[in-house]
Parts: structure tokens; C-alpha cells; sequence
């Protein structure tokens, strides 16, 4: 899985792990969007830190390889949009 999580009382650590760049393919979108839908609706976790594994790049952002091999620029990002926390982000901004 490229993206593992792991919780210390009420922290979430979330790590990508897609070397060499830590981009963000359509499944891996999906799949963070499920990551922090969970942390969005479980009242016991305060915190999300993201972090990447690899040394060279926190994260290149989208994936041109994989949208050059098929994912489409409109495809399925999943909940949250793009990376799983631009929609919720927002959301949470416009809230305040």
C-alpha cells in the first residue's frame, strides 16, 4: 500500500510512499481520500501529519506518468478531490 497510516493517541500519521517522486496517480487519490474521510469522521483524532518517504521529494503532486499511461485529467479522485483533502480543506476554511 503507498499510503500507510499509523496513530499515536490522537495523532494520525499519514506516509506516501511512491518513489522516486511520492506523485499521486487516480488509486492513490482514492485511496487518501478513504484515509482522511476516516480521520474526518472519527472524533477520537485531532491531528493529521502527512509525511512521504524518500529523501529528494516531499511530493511532485500529480502524476504525469500515469496521465500520460490513461488516468484522465477529469477521472475519479475520490472523496476530497485531488490527494483526498482539497474539498475538505476548503469546506473547513469556508466554516470559519
Amino acid at each position: 500500500d503507498c499510503v500507510q497510516t499509523r496513530v499515536d493517541g490522537q495523532v494520525l500519521e499519514v506516509t506516501l510512499d511512491r518513489p522516486p517522486a511520492n506523485a499521486i496517480d487516480l488509486a492513490t487519490s482514492r485511496r487518501m481520500g478513504e484515509v482522511f474521510a476516516a480521520f474526518r469522521d472519527d472524533p477520537d483524532l485531532r491531528i493529521a501529519v502527512v509525511r512521504t518517504e524518500g529523501e529528494k521529494f516531499f511530493c511532485a503532486g500529480w502524476d504525469l506518468k500515469a496521465a500520460a499511461g490513461g488516468d484522465a485529467v477529469d477521472g475519479d479522485y475520490g472523496v476530497g478531490g485531488f490527494g483526498g483533502i482539497h474539498e475538505k480543506l476548503l469546506a473547513r476554511l469556508a466554516a470559519r
